[in-house]
């Protein structure tokens, strides 16, 4: 039988450093938190060869005497907590009482600390986790210490480490957040003798401002609403056009703890994904304050990671306020600036003679010119045949005239019978849905675009109108590929969708979370058609299938449905169905290079001047693009 050891202090402060100190951005995570909770307003962070040869931080926080200072450095020693029931509602950065000595036993340490009103302070030198000198000192008021040859006594540890910028660079990331986390806070992150941050301390838009820069600035909204009396979220967001490569230009914190979290991650991109282009991320930097009973922080000791009483719940505060708001937002017209601009002087002025009459037209806006309009030609994969599916049978009226349409192949049925193609249109997108919560955003006018000046086509994709000092570029089809996107999501949210049997039963297996997870949602699954049970242990029989989807591979659909599960929430119908909606919707709506008729235009602007009409298709792309007088004359150089 093997013996059991009683582990030794250097070796178990050692095991212990392993998952609290697992590189020198650890150290300053640890150091710069114990300097928050100390209520210091005022924090510098030095480093040297990226926080291996040397971190220093120093603040002017509340400080310890010479009886609390070597206690700080004892294995599980805090203030921060006393009891067992503390650690339900732990409100503090750090509580763990294992930073310190951690740090200590794998580096040179030397602290200096004093608190307000004492004549001197105290320093203390430790090295290998030993002390081998405590004395007094004169020191400013609050703490100093000095980290330095990290992993020293470890060279097993050591030879792990990094390059120098590399680790700088983590360390950098980590001050970012801090700053961020807390912005009435002044902070100063000097790295091998350069200033890289030194915020102001004035709130979170001049912290947004120290990390990002003016473009950043330019391009976020402030968000701050409640949501349930029980979730408070502030901070900023990125309008949908400001979006970014990757996840790093993400920020959440909980009750001023940054934190990484799937549920609020996925919760924030779902609400962003109709607005974004593939691969492009959203920016953001929020502030939640919950009950600190609702949130459990003591899961990991990096404190990154939390867990939450209810996920549904949180996956909620951030998807419905942040969606219904976006849904507003997009519904303003993108103007198009100066510095997007490309100029290009090798014009050949040859070819501004030789401009084809089909590279475009131009209308006037009187009725009687209507007969001599070329008008759209109108496939089968348009509005006009795929959506009548949609049209009830108190519409028949609608479908023999669009029956007439299609059997007698006339170009001018359209224009002539323009009431005809007015109310279909409409008809097509009349229950498209508006929020009606209140703002969070500051909300400009928005153009009427039934007032507008038709100037006509360019390239047979984009229409042009004038209003007021401004030309606005249509692309017809991103346009009304969004209003068949917005029709189709609202009618399968309200309507019962057709279902077919399928001769042989689809069965799939699962794990255990993917299981609960189906379960989970079988309510809004069995709304679509499916009409699924389970076979067997940790297997579903699917029966029936939606008409819809009848056609699809339902191995790639449950494995779509199945790849949020971990955020553990809940679907709804348009959520499923996300993506064969914008494939239907792009297939469906006109094409670039579509003739569009006068009236055809017309119907488009106005279906797109509906009150918070969203103007990004679903992709993503905008369909009106802004460009004021004001622009033009800085381009001719007539303004400067």
């Amino acid at each position: 039988m093997a013996n059991i050891n009683i582990l030794d202090k250097s070796i178990f402060n050692r095991i212990a450093a392993g998952e609290v100190v697992e590189k020198p951005a650890s150290v300053v995570k640890e150091l710069v938190e114990n300097s928050i909770d100390a209520k210091a307003t005022n924090i510098t962070i030095e480093v040297e060869m990226g926080g291996i040869k040397k971190i220093k931080v120093t603040d002017n926080g509340i400080g310890m005497d010479k009886e609390n200072l070597p206690k700080a450095f004892l294995p599980h020693a805090t203030s921060k907590i006393s009891t067992l029931d503390d650690l339900d509602k732990i409100g503090t950065l750090g509580f763990r009482g294992e930073a310190l000595s951690s740090i200590a036993s794998v580096a040179k340490v030397t602290a200096l600390s004093k608190i307000k009103g004492a004549e001197e302070g105290t320093k203390i030198t430790l090295s290998g986790g030993e002390v081998e000198n405590i004395t007094f000192v004169g020191c400013t008021d609050g703490t100093q210490i000095t980290v330095e040859d990290l992993f020293y006594c470890i060279p097993a540890r050591a030879k792990f480490l990094r390059k120098p910028k590399t680790e700088e660079s983590e360390i950098t990331n980590l001050v970012s957040r801090l700053i961020l986390a807390n912005p009435e806070i002044i902070f100063k992150y000097v790295a091998d003798g350069k200033t890289i941050y030194h915020s102001t301390g004035n709130g979170l838009k001049e912290a947004i401002y120290t990390i990002y820069g003016t473009n950043t600035i330019e391009n976020i909204l402030p968000v701050d609403y409640t949501y349930q009396n029980l979730i408070k979220v502030s901070g900023y967001i990125g309008k949908p056009s400001f979006v970014k490569a990757n996840r790093t230009y993400q920020t959440i914190l909980i009750n001023g703890r940054y934190i990484i979290n799937k549920t609020i991650s996925t919760a924030i991109y779902s609400a962003y994904e109709p607005y974004l282009m593939k691969n492009a991320f959203p920016f953001f930097v929020l502030h939640v304050s919950l009950p600190l009973d609702k949130v459990d922080v003591n899961v990991h000791p990096n404190k990154l990671d939390v867990k939450f009483e209810n996920n549904n719940l949180i996956y909620g505060a951030f998807y419905n306020p942040i969606s219904e708001e976006l849904q507003k937002l997009s519904s303003k017209i993108r103007e198009y600036k100066t510095e997007e601009v490309t100029s290009n002087s090798n014009i050949n002025l040859d070819n501004l003679q030789k401009i084809s009459p089909l590279e475009g037209h131009q209308f006037e806006s009187k009725p009687n010119n209507l007969e001599n309009v070329k008008v759209a030609t109108i496939d089968d994969n348009s509005q006009f045949v795929k959506e009548v599916e949609l049209l009830s049978d108190s519409d028949r009226e609608l479908q023999e005239n669009l029956h007439t349409y299609l059997t007698n192949d006339s170009s001018d049925y359209m224009v002539k019978n323009s009431e005809f193609n007015t109310t279909l249109m409409t008809k097509l997108a009349s229950q498209n849905h508006v929020f009606s919560q209140s703002s969070i955003f500051n909300e400009e006018q928005k153009v009427d675009l039934t007032k507008t000046k038709i100037i006509g086509t360019c390239f047979n994709t984009y229409i042009i109108v004038e209003n007021n000092n401004s030309l606005y570029f249509i692309d017809q089809h991103a346009g009304h590929e969004r209003l068949l996107y917005d029709k189709f999501k609202e009618s399968f949210l309200n309507e019962k969708l057709a279902v077919q049997s399928l001769l042989v039963p689809y069965v799939f297996e699962t794990n255990h979370l993917e299981m609960q997870f189906i379960n989970d949602n079988l309510a809004v699954l069995s709304d679509l058609g499916f009409e699924i049970e389970a076979f067997g242990i940790n297997s579903f029989k699917v029966s029936t299938v939606p008409v819809l989807l009848k056609e699809i591979s339902l191995c790639d659909f449950f494995n779509t449905v199945l790849k949020d599960l971990d955020s553990i929430v809940n679907y709804n119908k348009a959520d499923i169905l996300k993506e064969y909606l914008e494939k239907k919707a792009c297939r469906s709506a006109v094409k670039a290079n579509d003739i569009l008729s006068l009236s055809e235009i017309e119907n488009l602007l106005k279906l797109l001047n509906n009150e918070n009409q969203i103007l990004l298709c679903p992709h993503g792309r905008p369909v009106i693009i802004e460009i004021t007088e004001k622009e033009i004359e800085k381009w001719f150089k007539r303004i400067v």
